[in-house]
């Protein structure tokens, strides 16, 4: 074996192994990012059935506790409209529906990312 030879196996060698290197560091930033959303989905779906199990408040402003067990880097903020049932549109007066929408921002992306989730309480 001549020294070109060992040169050309080398060079593919390495380009071999930085393809491979290359796709690992993809492979572990889509598993990373499809773990965060399936978290700040399942918090947001916990969030609302708390949400729905809870008693309905017809006080202002209309708040609702958060889950407990939040894990760092997420949080939930809970805004809660009134709603005429007869047409769907926001109400100023309380005739017994509110729009709730749970959303979760996950801190650990730049910008944050955020998943949202709305249902009707009555």
């Amino acid at each position: 074996m001549t020294i070109a030879e060992v040169l050309i196996a080398l060079a593919i060698f390495a380009v071999v192994g930085v393809t491979f290197v290359s796709a690992l560091g993809t492979n572990f930033k889509v598993l990373l990012v499809a773990d965060q959303r399936t978290t700040a989905e399942s918090l947001a779906k916990t969030q609302m059935e708390a949400i729905n199990n809870a008693p309905y408040d017809n006080t202002p402003p209309y708040t609702y506790d958060k889950i407990t067990g939040i894990p760092a880097g997420y949080d939930i903020n809970i805004a809660v409209a009134l709603v005429n049932p007869e047409t769907g549109a926001v109400s100023a007066i309380d005739l017994g529906v509110q729009k709730v929408t749970v959303t979760i921002t996950c801190q650990q992306h730049l910008p944050p990312e955020v998943l949202a989730l709305e249902s009707y309480k009555r």
